[in-house]
């Protein structure tokens, strides 16, 4: 699904007073595959009337998951009499089930009861750690209570057991970065860059971190990943061939002029220079050009 479709069926409902089953079924899916969050007043709406009008003609496995996407639907927008009507049913259901678990917490989240949510949410990993759902409620709830370490907390317990989940890697990056726990940070982006060594945002904000944890070891890494970014982008990056000039202007120890690392001394940081004048000639507004070149100058960003 595209949201296109998502905007093509959702311009059809506005329009029908008597949406047939299958156009509300139809807008329902759609939202699911998209992961749509900011429709839940129609999900709400469109979802009410499928299982009120339309109940008997849906399929077990459809019928439950409107179910549970109406219920999460309307915890979202303060329906929480609707919301624990659907979650009952759930449970009738299914009880004692993973769903069931899931959607009891998030409604004792909704209300503000953390404490319950959590026991629940705890529970859920116990039984099953790799548990996605629960895992990611807890740090978002976390997050909810201003608890910026206790949301890095959950993330890492869960990265350990999904250690492939790239979303997961770059959130906890994040919040170590604000966190200034950059080490921490950085081990992040190591894992995400063994999983996607070609990505250029990821190799960027490695960079950034070495760079900002200093010291000629972590510089030199740094550089040597901006100028990967370089090699990748052809020299369309102005922040890497910068991070080239900083690193190279903040390592202490030159190397000798006979050392086989001089070219990344002298002439990684001259290509750099004139990568940077080109680019901003070709694209950068008036007197872009003098202002690179004066910072240049004024900086001692080229080391000797």
């Amino acid at each position: 699904a595209t949201i296109s479709d998502y905007e093509d069926i959702s311009n059809e409902l506005q329009g029908d007073s008597k949406p047939s089953r299958d156009k509300l079924s139809k807008f329902l899916r759609t939202v699911r595959e998209l992961r749509l969050r900011n429709s839940q007043d129609a999900v709400v709406k469109y979802g009410s009337q499928l299982l009120k009008h339309h109940r008997n003609g849906l399929a077990e496995e459809e019928l439950w998951l409107v179910h549970e996407q109406v219920a999460v639907a309307a915890l979202d927008v303060g329906m929480f009499v609707q919301a624990a009507t659907l979650i009952r049913a759930v449970a009738k259901r299914f009880p004692d089930s993973m769903r069931m678990k899931r959607l009891k917490g998030m409604y004792w989240e909704a209300q503000g009861k953390y404490e319950q949510a959590e026991e629940i949410y705890r529970d859920m990993l116990k039984e099953q750690p790799s548990n996605e759902t629960a895992a990611k409620r807890l740090v978002a709830m976390e997050r909810s209570r201003g608890n910026l370490a206790g949301a890095a907390e959950a993330l890492k317990k869960y990265v350990e057991v999904q250690a492939s989940d790239r979303e997961a890697w770059e959130e906890l990056g994040e919040m170590y970065l604000e966190l200034l726990m950059l080490r921490q940070a950085a081990f992040c982006y190591e894992e995400l860059l063994l999983h996607a060594p070609t990505t250029v945002p990821y190799l960027l904000r490695y960079a950034d971190i070495l760079y900002t944890l200093g010291g000629n070891s972590a510089l030199r890494t740094a550089r040597a990943y901006y100028a990967r970014v370089i090699e990748l982008t052809g020299g369309s990056s102005a922040r890497a061939l910068f991070g080239v000039l900083q690193c190279t202007s903040a390592i202490t120890d030159k190397v000798a002029l006979q050392d086989s690392r001089t070219r990344a001394q002298i002439e990684l940081p001259d290509l750099a220079v004139q990568a940077l004048l080109k680019l901003y000639k070709q694209q950068g507004p008036a007197g872009a050009v003098k202002l690179v070149e004066s910072v240049i100058e004024s900086s001692g960003l080229v080391g000797e």
